[in-house]
């Protein structure tokens, strides 16, 4: 499915339409090629969506190439934001069992999991979650950052999401060449 457009207020919808398929609620399906099509606009967004397509080919490159994003903020949004805030819901790497291993692995790639560092070197607000952790827990998290994100601070208004899988990166490279494209044609 292709990102819906814009509301009247600036945001993606919430849902489209009464009732339909899955598609038509957030968070929508998309792919890295779409978000860089339509988020693509500015030198500025280009170069955020630059930081977040490295941050994914890092995040495979630690082992975490199993799992989905959401993209909220304002980055999703008609206006000039500062970054792209991603909750990550990631499957562990082979051979990571429990928590503790999860946390030294993560404590390892610090560069790719730490909020502060990945906002200052990709422009990527990360939150990660754990796909392989505690039921409860896991539905705690979706509960949590769909609500946080869904609306917006200072009125709640409803706002859409939107869920990128990890696992395509031949999707990747192609956003990667269309965002070369995009930033070549904003340059001249």
């Amino acid at each position: 499915m292709s990102i819906p457009a814009f509301n009247a207020d600036g945001f993606l919808p919430p849902y489209i339409g009464r009732r339909g398929p899955p598609e038509w609620l957030s968070p929508y399906p998309t792919t890295a090629v779409e978000v860089v099509r339509i988020f693509g606009t500015t030198l500025s967004r280009c170069a955020i969506l630059d930081g977040w397509l490295n941050h994914r080919a890092a995040l495979r490159a630690a082992g975490f190439g199993r799992g989905f994003q959401w993209l909220v903020g304002s980055f999703v949004e008609d206006t000039n934001p500062n970054d792209l805030d991603t909750v990550a819901f990631l499957f562990r790497p082979p051979g990571v069992g429990d928590s503790s291993a999860l946390a030294d692995l993560m404590e390892i790639n610090s560069a790719i999991f730490d909020r502060a560092k990945v906002r200052a070197s990709h422009g990527v607000d990360f939150i990660p979650v754990d796909l392989e952790g505690a039921q409860e827990e896991l539905i705690k998290e979706v509960c949590y950052w769909l609500g946080m994100f869904s609306h917006r601070r200072n009125d709640d208004l409803w706002k859409g999401v939107l869920q990128i899988t990890l696992e395509d990166e031949a999707e990747d490279k192609a956003a990667y060449a269309l965002l070369e494209t995009l930033t070549v044609k904003l340059s001249a």
